[in-house]
């Protein structure tokens, strides 16, 4: 079964999505050390492989090349953000701030299908994954061995009891989240639609309870990695709150 979730409808609005991007990043990366967690992870890969280019895709604010470009540990690296709704504004500003490092696909970028980033590098996809229907997500997983060296999937919930109640607690973090930002741009915004129309924190609620529900056991991604990418080794890690499918 493959609920659908309000983030990948087309007709959301922009601010709207704009705003479950900040709540994302919020949760991740501010009660929860998950990005920073999987920013180690990238790098310890890549000065293990001795890859010099790292791809965020789906990368939508980019969270892990913010990250990774402010590691000096990365210096050398060249970090791509990529989506298929690119963020412009985002990569450009992480592009300003880090030129030597960071050069991000302007480009839309459907990782569903092949796309060639170069010998050595890494493909990142954080939390992404489990959007893909699963009727296509062979072809998908497919598509990412022919596109770069390495692939590394990170997915910060799992179909789990356990995930399924955290997720029921969203509404918190849904809520302080205009107080937690509110020195960043888009105040306006995440008044709106946090507390005056407070459509975010349900859209926040059930989005996270479907991710759970998406999300694919540890025995199904060695199982579909052996016929997908039947030349790799795969690794799967699977934490209490999260699970990273590597290749």
């Amino acid at each position: 079964m493959h609920l659908f979730e309000f983030n990948d409808l087309p007709i959301l609005p922009e601010s709207i999505r704009a705003t479950l991007r900040d709540l994302c990043e919020l949760c991740n990366s501010g009660f929860r050390s998950f990005n920073h967690e999987v920013a180690k992870q990238v790098l310890d890969r890549a000065r293990e492989q001795g890859s010099r280019t790292i791809v965020e895709l789906g990368a939508g604010t980019a969270p892990i090349t913010r990250i990774l470009a402010a590691d000096p540990d990365a210096k050398g690296m060249t970090l791509v953000p990529c989506d298929l709704l690119p963020d412009l504004d985002a990569y450009r500003e992480l592009a300003a701030a880090h030129p030597d490092t960071v050069q991000p696909c302007e480009e839309s970028v459907d990782y569903t299908r092949p796309k060639s980033w170069g010998p050595g590098s890494i493909a990142v996809l954080v939390g992404t994954f489990h959007h893909i229907d699963p009727r296509d997500r062979d072809r998908t997983l497919a598509a990412l061995s022919k596109s770069a060296d390495h692939v590394m999937v990170f997915e910060p919930l799992r179909n789990t009891p356990f995930s399924m109640l955290l997720s029921t607690t969203a509404v918190v973090p849904a809520l302080l989240l205009p107080l937690a930002y509110l020195g960043k741009p888009g105040r306006l915004r995440r008044f709106l639609w946090c507390w005056l129309v407070p459509v975010v924190p349900f859209i926040f609620f059930w989005d996270g309870l479907v991710s759970c529900m998406r999300q694919w056991s540890p025995r199904t991604w060695l199982k579909r990695l052996g016929l997908a990418a039947p030349t790799r080794q795969p690794t799967i890690d699977a934490g209490l709150h999260s699970l990273t499918a590597s290749w």
